[in-house]
């Protein structure tokens, strides 16, 4: 692999990272349940389901963390050829789009749920009548959540790079 890509892949991870740091926790500190179906079951059962209020305020919010992964992601591979000398192709693409949401995945498990939402826990983050409920303190159901990241990140990013060198082949040198 190219360092160049592995330092492209890691620099664009950690802006990732960061936007969505702000994203996730401006919409927990926000409304905590907007992120309910992300919490243990436990959690959620004693919650109950979210209200209508919040599943349009969710629907905004995801919208946004699209926009944000797709352009972050564009704008990574939009400046790829000038990294490798080529027009896109395959592996360069995948290489960048998966150290990328990989970097983010782990930032994710690490310091989002691990740090502040088990250890830390700030009162924000606990969603009203779930207090003390054994899932705020289980790490392996992040650890889980991040096992399912890295394939989704795989399969993502594996699409993600057959279009861009499908499209990109279509429109000459981009």
């Amino acid at each position: 692999m190219n360092i160049a890509i592995l330092l492209h892949g890691l620099t664009y991870g950690g802006i990732l990272s960061l936007v969505m740091f702000f994203l996730i926790f401006g919409s927990l500190y926000y409304n905590p349940e907007i992120w309910l179906n992300d919490y243990p079951a436990d959690i959620r059962k004693k919650y109950g389901p979210a209200s209508e209020k919040t599943r349009k305020e969710k629907r905004w919010f995801s919208l946004a963390v699209f926009i944000v992964l797709l352009g972050i992601g564009a704008a990574s591979v939009a400046q790829l050829p000038r990294l490798t000398g080529e027009q896109a192709s395959f592996v360069p693409v995948f290489l960048n789009l998966y150290i990328i949401f990989m970097v983010f995945n782990l930032v994710d498990l690490l310091v989002f749920d691990w740090l502040i939402g088990v250890t830390i826990q700030p009162k924000f983050l606990v969603l009203r009548g779930t207090e003390g409920s054994e899932g705020y303190r289980d790490y392996g159901f992040h650890f889980r959540g991040f096992l399912k990241g890295t394939l989704i990140s795989l399969v993502t990013s594996l699409i993600l790079a057959g279009v861009v060198v499908l499209t990109s082949a279509g429109l000459g040198n981009w």
